[in-house]
């Protein structure tokens, strides 16, 4: 993730918001990416534990 150097003229730009939105969604879709692969090895690897 690049957080570089912040511009006020950015802010001030007609689309400021849907810029913002987009960058806070694209993180939130990546965290909830990182808990379902952790989950999804979690369930894997209590599978492969249980007994036959």
């Amino acid at each position: 993730m690049d957080r570089g150097l912040h511009f006020i003229a950015d802010d001030l730009s007609e689309t400021w918001i849907e810029d913002w939105a987009g960058v806070g969604l694209r993180e939130l879709e990546a965290l909830l990416a990182k808990h379902a692969a952790f989950l999804g090895y979690l369930d894997e690897r209590s599978t492969e534990l249980e007994p036959t």
